[in-house]
């Protein structure tokens, strides 16, 4: 029987071969990329721009402006500006759109009576000054609120030793006992020194946020204990008796405190311990995303108990103890976080005002963060924010760099894009933290090099016993970087002159400058040590005093 072939070439003619081979090949490209390389379609048929830009999720109300009041937090625990500088910044925060500050002062208010003698730094602001500020202010059409810590955060007060008595952890200057005999009195006595210096101001601040220890001294045990009181119910006994105390000298005035210490109670605890009705809590978040930790619970069990809230968003001092420049991506989006949480509960909470916080230390005792001229484009941008402004997260702030003066508005967004050299005072403060951190980028570049790691190690430096060649390749930026270190060192401090004293440009300046150009110095010499070498040593490699 003759045997069949599926596909035998020499069967057929040339002409024929070639075309059948030209089919086959056309079959199995054809074949092969249906199989495996035509792409599949996505079955959600999300748009590229969302998956990128996810963290916008929450920006469909971002067109509806705030209508309530604006206030921008002053921190002057930190970096106190000279009074010369306020009239700069109330126009400025005007034109931003703010409609009032909130001050807070602590140890920069001039306390003058014989129990607070002690209270007061020693370059706090005079009595004259709060009067001008005070004028600036009301020149400018901004409300002023100042804020006093009640509870916890009184570092400044406890840390002195004719207070430490009051203090509710003997080791710890933080939360002041409620307890105590003296406590209401020397609060009391600081509010009402602060309030005889603001007489027009008709909201007071108490703060009471982050009271971490609470209930751990005896005194306050044994209360606890006699009255069956729980924390939560020690917080607001004590809560009750300064706003019962401030309601009786000034029944005009309404009173705000921070929320946190207030997310861990029930209903039921809030409405049975919480008599004034006239405090409003600021609920305050300075995430991108607030709707991860102030869920519908909260502002269910909120909407029960209190008439009216506030909220309190950042424009700076909440991305790190230790930032220098702010994290303005960061801080826009934070604020339309906000702004589209309180238009979802709006029907259900009144919410009075925000209050843009920019934080200058986390606490008495920590290191400067962001200063205040460096953050001003992000607290511009973020209320162009709170006032509707629908401004792309992509798009140049050109309206904010009219307002400040800046050449290069896209580097207001981040250092990717340049300079802004903006014009505002304190703008070259800006330039220099700007010039810092490019500075600082460029130096951990060659720390995470392979040749630093391999060929600089701390061995290779303490034996000075390494490959010249990856030595001197890797380092040759070191005496530009160690130049121009040297050089920011000096316009930094002229800048910051123009609206800090010396004590501030002090600090700042050992806290980030100085050790920098340390560390660039020992990496410096290190580097030179080594390569003054033209011979080295057989291993292995001998510490004075090593024998074999």
């Amino acid at each position: 029987m003759k045997k069949l072939h599926w596909f035998n070439v020499s069967s057929i003619g040339k002409p024929l071969k070639l075309f059948v081979t030209f089919a086959l090949i056309l079959t199995v490209l054809f074949i092969t990329y249906f199989t495996y390389l035509k792409p599949k379609p996505s079955p959600t048929k999300v748009p590229f721009q969302h998956r990128i830009f996810d963290e916008y999720k929450h920006m469909s109300h971002q067109e509806t402006p705030f209508k309530g009041a604006k206030i921008v937090h002053l921190d002057l625990k930190g970096a106190p500006p000279k009074i010369s500088y306020y009239k700069t910044l109330f126009s400025l925060l005007s034109k931003f759109g703010a409609t009032g500050v909130l001050i807070e002062y602590e140890d920069m208010f001039p306390y003058n009576s014989p129990l607070l003698k002690n209270v007061s730094a020693l370059n706090a602001y005079t009595v004259e000054d709060i009067h001008y500020i005070n004028k600036l202010a009301l020149e400018n059409k901004l409300e002023v609120i100042p804020l006093l810590q009640t509870f916890g955060h009184l570092e400044f007060l406890l840390k002195l030793e004719e207070f430490s008595e009051l203090r509710e952890v003997p080791e710890y200057p933080q939360v002041i006992c409620p307890t105590h005999e003296k406590t209401l009195s020397v609060l009391m006595e600081m509010i009402d020194q602060v309030l005889q210096m603001h007489p027009h101001s008709k909201i007071i601040h108490i703060g009471a946020d982050e009271v971490y220890y609470l209930g751990f001294c005896d005194r306050c045990a044994n209360i606890m204990n006699k009255f069956n009181l729980s924390k939560n119910m020690l917080f607001l006994e004590h809560i009750n008796a300064i706003t019962t105390r401030i309601r009786k000298k000034h029944p005009h005035l309404r009173i705000l405190m921070w929320d946190d210490e207030f997310r861990s109670f029930s209903v039921k605890e809030l409405k049975s311990g919480f008599l004034d009705k006239g405090v409003q809590p600021v609920v305050w978040k300075y995430s991108k995303d607030v709707y991860e930790e102030l869920g519908p619970s909260l502002w269910e069990m909120y909407s029960e108990v209190f008439p009216k809230v506030w909220i309190a968003s950042a424009f700076k001092g909440a991305t790190g103890s230790n930032q220098y420049v702010s994290d303005v991506t960061h801080y826009v989006q934070n604020h339309r976080s906000w702004l589209s949480l309180m238009s979802e509960y709006s029907h259900r909470i009144t919410f009075e005002g925000i209050i843009i916080t920019g934080w200058q230390r986390y606490d008495h005792f920590a290191v400067l963060c962001e200063l205040l001229p460096v953050s001003l484009p992000s607290l511009a941008m973020s209320l162009r924010v709170i006032r509707g402004y629908q401004d792309s997260p992509l798009s140049p702030p050109t309206e904010v760099a009219k307002l400040l003066g800046c050449e290069q508005p896209y580097a207001l967004i981040g250092p990717v894009f340049g300079s802004p050299k903006c014009s505002y005072t304190g703008g070259d403060i800006l330039e220099g933290a700007l010039k810092l951190q490019q500075l600082k980028q460029e130096y951990e570049t060659i720390l995470e090099d392979s040749r630093v790691k391999g060929w600089m190690s701390d061995y290779n430096k303490n034996h000075q016993f390494s490959n010249p060649q990856h030595v001197q390749s890797v380092t040759a930026p070191l005496n530009r970087i160690k130049g121009e270190l040297m050089q920011l060192d000096g316009e930094m401090t002229a800048a910051m002159y123009e609206v800090y004293d010396n004590y501030t440009v002090s600090e700042w300046r050992e806290t980030y400058i100085k050790p920098f150009e340390r560390e660039v110095r020992a990496m410096v010499d290190a580097r030179d040590k080594i390569l003054a070498k033209n011979y080295w040593p057989r291993r292995p490699l001998l510490q004075d005093g090593d024998e074999l």
